[in-house]
């Protein structure tokens, strides 16, 4: 059977092993709903056995409850696999504006505290991969930020360090790329976020930049099961974000995008397929909370590409609708993006 692409490979300069679906961890941690601690892992431990070989959490996960579930679930599995962490921004400042200097988001003794607090809860001497948690365009010269990395990897404290761009706001991560200050960033991407096709991408293929997409289900809106009548636990983030127009604008998105598959499709393998088919697509962290999902997401892995009709189905939706309003997680769509939106509409005019 002919693979999306190779099931496994290695990432980035450190050659870190991976495999093309991985496990995002914040619904594990909280802020989801319950989530009772013996199903998070069984979670984890069903994606280890599964051939998960990629977890990307986050000390934000919970207060720190997620990466200590990996830990667990490594020990409970008898190996380990590569996590990619991060460094959440000092003061929570997401998405800086140019003139916050990266020293004030991400001082040197931060990103140092952050990683020792990181290994301990991971119970490990070398962090895989830390990525720093947001970013600002203006960022491209190397600082007391770099050096500190750099430093921390010296010590054999971290394998590899690369950024993760705020939601919305996939363009921010080009400077950095362009200067060849990191070799990994995580981003937002999916049927109905594909801005980062027409602006990263093509940036991250030229410079050999391995990209991992964060959000592949929209936050569970192409998980197959969101309704009109649906309601959200009061403890879930999404209660605050999808609700009124925005909730009912995305499930119609949906169900224009379940109306092009046969009808024993399986919506979220087909989002990960359509992620996985674009050639500058490393791998894909989808969100799990049970190992019923966790099983039907890495089974992609060993199913055909989308086909080419499909799969430009779904880009001239995008193109034509889905393009405008877009939100499919916690941020706020930017300035930056209306912007951009502006340019593309004025290209398609000339």
């Amino acid at each position: 059977m002919l693979l999306c692409q190779p099931a496994c490979g290695v990432m980035g300069k450190a050659q870190l092993p991976y495999s093309k679906v991985g496990l995002g961890t914040w619904a594990i941690g909280g802020g989801w709903g319950p989530q009772p601690e013996e199903v998070s892992l069984a979670t984890l431990v069903q994606a280890l056995e599964a051939g998960c070989q990629l977890v990307d959490t986050a000390p934000l996960y919970g207060h720190g409850r997620a990466e200590e579930l990996i830990a667990r679930a490594f020990k409970l599995y008898g190996a380990r696999v590569t996590v990619l962490t991060k460094v959440a921004p000092l003061a929570y400042q997401w998405a800086p504006a140019a003139n916050i200097p990266v020293q004030t988001v991400f001082p040197a003794y931060h990103i140092v505290q952050q990683a020792e607090e990181s290994l301990k809860r991971l119970a490990t001497e070398c962090l895989d991969c830390l990525l720093l948690q947001t970013w600002c365009p203006a960022w491209t010269e190397p600082g007391e930020w770099y050096e500190a990395l750099v430093n921390l990897q010296r010590q054999g404290k971290i394998r590899s360090f690369g950024i993760s761009v705020s939601d919305h706001r996939a363009y921010d991560a080009i400077g950095v790329i362009e200067a060849g200050l990191v070799d990994i960033v995580e981003v937002p991407y999916s049927i109905l976020d594909q801005r980062a096709a027409s602006t990263l991408f093509p940036i991250a293929l030229k410079h050999g930049t391995s990209i991992i997409v964060r959000t592949p289900l929209a936050s569970g809106a192409l998980a197959g099961s969101w309704h009109k009548s649906m309601k959200f636990d009061r403890r879930d983030w999404r209660r605050r974000v999808f609700k009124g127009e925005h909730f009912e604008r995305t499930v119609a998105r949906v169900e224009k995008i379940k109306a092009l598959l046969d009808p024993d499709a399986v919506l979220p393998q087909i989002a990960l397929r359509f992620c996985l088919s674009h050639p500058a697509i490393t791998a894909v962290i989808p969100g799990a909370r049970t190992p019923e999902q966790v099983a039907c997401n890495l089974a992609t892995m060993r199913q055909d590409p989308l086909p080419t009709n499909l799969l430009k189905q779904i880009q001239i939706l995008w193109k034509t609708e889905f393009c405008y309003n877009v939100r499919t997680s916690v941020g706020e769509e930017g300035e930056g993006e209306r912007r951009l939106k502006e340019q593309e509409q004025e290209g398609q005019r000339g």
